[in-house]
């Protein structure tokens, strides 16, 4: 009997391939579309959970409020002191290491080889508080000299080409190739996994970094500390007590900072699970790193992604469903004869359910082949190192056996039914009607289109607003303008001075300027306004290079001597919120400024965006301080622009011999800032397209159904002079209402969800009407064309045979 029912099956499925294929198709496509978001979101949730000391391994994170009663900012950042006197001062506090990295890298001499690497300063404590494997070395002892350090397997065989390498020596090298560091490998460490948040090439001890910068300041926060808490800790109460320790420390200093420049930050410890760092990283910056935290995700576009390929996955199964009641109007005969032979119910449902397992099995090994095909081209997409065999894990598989069962259950269970209720007399004398016509196929028709429509308004309003963003008028011209910094120098103004010199004499070479990296917030005294001001070191080259105007007053020159040290340049944002009617020759009192002295308004430049187009342009203050300019910025000529980069190289290879030039094109870095909405502005879209072909199919799986169910209608009303374009509009009338439904419900709900998505810009375009417009009339094409194909193809049959059928 099950023999039989298998060849009855496969004879049906054969003879029906077209929409067996279709049935493949589509549900492979879903479940790859689901494969690829589950191991997305696996790899995302994976990060960092390998730590043994998880779940009492967190990082100290600082809120700094510069104004009392101002808006703070958390960073994941504290200074040199919290992580000892935590851990002397709280009993919960088990252990600690501080690990300071972000954006560092130096050049280090192997073997006569030079190479430029990421080094980590750490705690001695670094492996017993990480679970990061020793290969060789002792991990008690490997990191307390001074002058030792430990490797990365991926760093020894880069360096020597080999792993038994302790004892062996590694340089540093400083400008024109002088050296200024030598340390012992004490030890081998397995490359950090990709999941890890914290990616190095080296570890040095942290009293390397000491010997040079040994700060005892409890208002800093530039590295990361990370603590172990007592498995019975309650962090809540742990949190308080760090604030009472900073309290009794940080008094003096926090009252000589009232003293000195009228300042009173208020500063709040918080701990953040350190499973939680890469889906909440507190901080995105261009360089990828927040003391040695590379740049997080956000877990939004996570579940994004998996609840897009839930609904295609959906869609597909909805086709399938649609496609199985049109068909089975075939084989209405063949049922009827089996229930007077004696075939129950419940066989005819199995056999249903076994052609759909079938279809749902193919369709499950064309998904995990094409799960492997696109793979390597998803991880490009998705800037990721997904493997394969994690599809093979016990947890995954157990997940997809239960999605499969659901799927053929989704997909099956409902057409077995309705067929299996067929009365044998109804079949057996006349066609029964299904309801697939009305309140169902209807239905499913409207949850597709109202999918579609959604996300072809989601990826319009998502182009829009990277256009705008691509376009927008930043306040400056980023065009042909090369970024790159100063490696090491002990006398910045002696480097300088070489720079400008040998690329004054080029003519590719339009201007150059020196500069730092933008400064934090700090607050500002102006007049009787006390604001929150960001600022920047800069020099007379500075607007020029980047094309900034004027407003009023003059630029910073070092014709005027006083412009080094009592000199500033404010944007015009901060001429609005200090209240300054008259900006120039007014004074304000930066809290940088460590001469103490007050800082003359000598010109205000337009207001030009420092940071992303998410954050509102602040107010801002510009002054010269030349030894703590070591960034370069390089106008060249738009024309000859490899030439120009040539000469560059050439003269910082001059400079620094044993240094490779990192650079980078403002316009470039400004679209970096943008990469993550880019990479899922491109998922989206193709996700878009996959909704809106299945939504085709489902179209067509329905439009058979109906066509199939009237084709006695259809004649008759050949017979009585009824044109194929009336056919066609009669059949269409029925699908536009399902669809002008969806369009109705799909597009208040999706203009909502961008409206909230775009709160994240400042800076954003408005969705206008003629975004709903395109989804609609997208959706009213795709519906008239699919439905008029099928309608037009059974009208044009000869009524005759159409009647003989009936």
């Amino acid at each position: 009997m099950l023999q039989n029912y298998l060849k009855i099956a496969l004879r049906h499925l054969w003879q029906n391939r077209l929409y067996s294929v279709i049935n493949v198709v589509g549900l492979a496509v879903g479940i790859t579309c689901l494969l690829l978001a589950i191991l997305y979101l696996k790899d995302e949730r994976s990060y960092d959970r390998f730590h043994a000391k998880n779940p009492h391994l967190y990082r100290i994170t600082t809120t700094v409020t510069e104004t009392r009663g101002g808006t703070g900012e958390t960073n994941g950042g504290t200074g040199q002191v919290q992580g000892p006197a935590f851990q002397a001062e709280v009993p919960e506090v088990q252990n600690y290491v501080r690990v300071m990295g972000g954006d560092i890298q130096g050049l280090f001499v192997a073997n006569h080889k030079s190479f430029v690497l990421h080094p980590f300063f750490v705690d001695s404590t670094f492996f017993n508080v990480f679970s990061f494997k020793l290969l060789s070395g002792n991990p008690k002892t490997a990191l307390r000299g001074a002058g030792t350090v430990v490797i990365t397997e991926r760093t020894a065989r880069k360096l020597f080409n080999r792993l038994d390498v302790i004892g062996k020596t590694l340089l540093e090298d400083g400008p024109s190739g002088k050296r200024v560091g030598a340390s012992i490998i004490t030890g081998v460490v397995q490359d950090p996994p990709q999941n890890s948040s914290l990616q190095f090439d080296l570890l040095f001890p942290f009293r390397f970094m000491q010997a040079s910068f040994d700060d005892t300041s409890w208002l800093n926060s530039y590295l990361s500390t990370f603590v172990v808490l007592h498995p019975q800790a309650d962090p809540g109460s742990v949190v308080r007590k760090f604030s009472a320790v900073y309290a009794v420390h940080a008094r003096q200093q926090v009252a000589e900072n009232r003293r000195n420049y009228g300042f009173d930050p208020a500063i709040r410890y918080g701990l953040q699970p350190m499973t939680d760092l890469h889906l909440n990283p507190l901080y995105r910056s261009e360089g990828n790193r927040e003391g040695g935290i590379t740049n997080g995700s956000n877990p939004v576009f996570s579940y994004l992604f998996l609840g897009i390929s839930a609904f295609i996955l959906l869609m597909a199964s909805i086709n399938f469903i649609n496609i199985s009641l049109a068909n089975s109007l075939k084989r209405t005969k063949e049922i009827g004869v089996r229930k007077l032979t004696g075939s129950s119910s419940q066989r005819i449902v199995a056999q249903f359910l076994g052609e759909s397992a079938m279809l749902c099995l193919v369709a499950f090994g064309v998904a995990i082949l094409l799960a492997q095909l696109t793979l390597p081209v998803f991880n490009q997409l998705a800037s990721k190192a997904i493997v394969f065999r994690e599809i093979l894990d016990g947890e995954l598989l157990f997940y997809f056996i239960i999605l499969l069962v659901f799927n053929i259950l989704l997909s099956g269970l409902y057409p077995a039914l309705v067929l299996s209720n067929f009365k044998p007399t109804d079949v057996l004398y006349h066609k029964p009607r299904l309801s697939g016509r009305s309140w169902l196929g209807q239905t499913l028709v409207m949850i597709q289109f109202a999918l579609s429509v959604f996300l072809v308004i989601a990826t319009t309003v998502f182009h829009h607003q990277m256009e705008y963003v691509r376009t927008k008028d930043l306040g400056y011209d980023p065009y042909q303008v090369v970024g790159t910094y100063i490696p090491f120098s002990t006398d910045l103004k002696v480097d300088q001075a070489f720079l400008r010199t040998e690329l004054a004499g080029e003519p590719l070479i339009r201007n150059v300027s020196f500069n730092s990296d933008l400064g934090g917030s700090y607050e500002t005294r102006a007049g009787n306004r006390k604001i929150e001001s960001r600022y920047q070191y800069i020099d007379e080259n500075y607007l020029p290079v980047l094309g900034i105007r004027l407003k009023a007053g003059r630029n910073l020159s070092p014709a005027f001597g006083s412009d080094k040290t009592e000199a500033v340049l404010v944007n015009e944002t901060f001429v609005k919120a200090a209240g300054l009617e008259k900006p120039i020759g007014k004074t304000i009192r930066l809290h940088e400024n460590f001469s103490q002295k007050p800082l003359t308004i000598v010109g205000v430049v337009q207001d030009f965006h420092v940071s992303s187009l998410r954050e509102r342009i602040r107010p801002m203050a510009l002054f010269m301080r030349e030894d703590q300019s070591s960034g370069i910025l390089v106008k060249i000529d738009k024309n000859r622009q490899k030439e120009a980069l040539a000469v560059l190289k050439n003269v910082y290879r001059k400079a620094y011999p044993s240094f490779e030039m990192d650079y980078g094109f403002q316009d470039e870095r400004n679209a970096k800032a943008y990469e993550l909405e880019q990479k899922w502005q491109r998922i989206v879209s193709y996700a878009t397209l996959l909704a809106t072909l299945i939504c085709g199919l489902g179209v067509f799986g329905l439009a058979k159904l109906a066509t199939q169910q009237r084709t006695r209608e259809i004649g008759v009303r050949k017979v009585l002079g009824a044109t194929v374009a009336d056919i066609v509009a009669l059949l269409s009338k029925d699908f536009l209402k399902p669809v002008l439904v969806a369009i109705a419900v799909a597009s208040p709900v999706a203009g909502w969800a961008m409206s909230r998505w775009l709160q994240n810009f400042v800076y954003r375009v408005e969705i206008q009407g003629w975004v709903f417009a395109l989804a609609g009339l997208l959706a009213i094409g795709i519906t008239l064309l699919t439905v008029s194909l099928q309608s037009a193809k059974t009208a044009l049959m000869n009524p005759v045979e159409s009647l003989r059928s009936e």
